[in-house]
């Protein structure tokens, strides 16, 4: 099997062209390159200070740099204008956008518009097999192309996106307490995602032949600490992804989530990580604790058995540096001897769980 795996995160894009033809993982492709985001966000620099007017069209990507450079385009009193389906890079809820002062329209090029034009793709499939055949590889064999991207989900009006995404990740878990429970093939994406509906459209424009397979960015990240070496055998782990946006813990036991947490990184240093993680462990941090603190929450599917029986704790993320200050036992994740093919490593994992529960 061939599966081509693309973990896009607030940073990079890493990369994965995994073949199980080759003797090992190590033989297999690998990149780590800007993600789309962040491309986008030095376009947009540069025209603002061209002082140039924006039109945005194209796929839902992420926002994060991205969103942060449109906001100071229109701070310096220039025009950005979006069509409906690039506008949700920047929000779920179309109405946070316009009140940002961006424009939106269902029109593929607005009338007497005078700037530059972007086209937003987040899934580059094509550039990347061009990049590929002068090293005599293709992507014309690939059978599945499995994609993370971190999506919240369009949520109800006057409710919370930080709730409404921890209560979403618990209902997909309930009836398979399982990681790749949180993988979706394309006939199975929730309708509220839709940065993951648009990734996996723009993956069956670029390679109609292979299957797609999509999943959030923090559940492959720990599916691929599973896969360490360190951890491969051990039955209670406690994974931890520290993000550039969010930190995810999950407490896993036999491969069943027992608990997770969501929260955002930016308000987490070691000191509060030492606290949070063990309580978490042991029961006694509540989802109404995470939430005051503006994290998203927390949800336990099974009662934990305590921070002292976690057998190890396995960390990744680029900010996992903040857990190497804190007094944790804590393992940096680096499955196939690399931190940056966490997630993808993931991606694979899970495609191969739910390609057997599927196929056979």
């Amino acid at each position: 099997m061939k599966i081509l795996a693309l973990d896009i995160g607030a940073g990079t894009e890493d990369i994965l062209l995994y073949d199980d033809s080759k003797r090992s993982i190590e033989n297999c492709i690998k990149m780590v390159l800007p993600c789309a985001s962040q491309v986008f966000a030095a376009k947009v620099r540069e025209t603002t200070r061209l002082c140039k007017d924006l039109f945005i069209k194209g796929d839902v990507i992420g926002g994060g740099a991205f969103s942060s450079a449109l906001r100071n385009h229109v701070e310096k009193g220039l025009r950005v204008v979006m069509t409906e389906n690039a506008a949700y890079t920047i929000r779920n809820d179309l109405d946070e956008v316009r009140e940002l002062g961006i424009e939106i329209t269902q029109k593929n090029q607005p009338n007497n518009f005078q700037g530059e034009t972007l086209s937003l793709e987040e899934v580059n499939l094509t550039k990347l097999e061009a990049f590929l055949a002068d090293f005599n590889e293709g992507l014309s064999s690939v059978d599945i192309v499995a994609l993370a991207v971190q999506d919240h989900g369009v949520f109800p009006k006057g409710t919370s996106n930080r709730k409404f995404r921890i209560q979403k990740i618990e209902m997909l878990l309930e009836s398979n307490p399982r990681l790749e429970s949180l993988a979706f093939w394309e006939d199975e994406v929730p309708s509220c995602f839709l940065r993951m509906k648009s990734a996996v459209q723009s993956s069956r424009k670029q390679l109609p032949k292979a299957k797609v397979l999509v999943m959030d960015t923090s559940p492959a990240a720990a599916f691929g600490c599973l896969k360490d070496p360190a951890v491969e055998e051990t039955d209670q782990v406690l994974t931890i992804n520290v993000g550039n946006g969010h930190t995810m813990a999950a407490i896993i036991a036999g491969g069943r989530i027992v608990g997770l947490m969501e929260h955002h990184t930016r308000h987490l240093n070691a000191q509060k990580f030492e606290r949070i993680v063990v309580d978490f462990a042991n029961g006694k941090l509540s989802d109404e604790d995470v939430f005051k603190d503006n994290g998203h929450g927390l949800f336990f599917l099974e009662e934990p058995t305590g921070f002292s029986k976690i057998e190890k704790i396995i960390a990744t993320g680029p900010n996992r540096d903040i857990l190497a200050k804190a007094n944790l036992h804590v393992h940096f994740a680096a499955p196939a001897g690399d931190v940056m093919m966490t997630g993808p490593i993931g991606l694979v994992e899970a495609t191969k769980s739910k390609f057997k529960l599927r196929y056979g």
